[in-house]
């Protein structure tokens, strides 16, 4: 799967391409991330819509890699985001309301959520019936 691990670029894609963007909260060390991997979207239904129908996002939560200072996050309470992992983090806990990885979310190219978030499940149809939900939501969006 190609795939995206900064927010901006993958909202640039998803424009140009007209493609959901597909949102995955991991982790380098998330167990049920990997579980959810070699398990669901393996499987050819999955695959098939992960690589044709969407824009992925991949946003690690625990990336220790530092941020230049231009990109860091000054949040509310004083304190600074200084790596990649906590940006996301701060991302996934301020915007999506949730802290537990794997956590996926379907975006449109502006960023608004047209699927409530699905977190682990190895239920393999109910995955490929949330892809689909996805596809079918952003196209009842842009026919409004």
């Amino acid at each position: 799967i190609k795939g995206y691990f900064d927010w901006d670029q993958a909202l640039a894609c998803s424009k140009a391409q007209g493609k959901p963007i597909f949102v995955d909260f991991t982790g380098h060390g998330c167990a049920n991330c990997r579980k959810m991997e070699e398990n669901v979207w393996v499987n050819p239904a999955v695959l098939k819509r992960l690589k044709e129908d969407y824009i992925v996002l991949s946003l690690y939560v625990d990336d220790k890699t530092e941020l230049p200072e231009s990109a860091w996050i000054k949040t509310p309470d004083g304190g600074v985001k200084k790596t990649i992992g906590a940006k996301n983090s701060y991302i996934q806990q301020t915007r999506f309301a949730a802290n537990s990885q794997p956590q996926y979310i379907i975006l449109d190219g502006n960023g608004d959520q047209v699927m409530d978030s699905r977190f682990f499940d190895l239920n393999i149809e109910g995955f490929i019936q949330y892809l689909d939900g996805g596809i079918k939501n952003l196209r009842i969006k842009n026919t409004q």
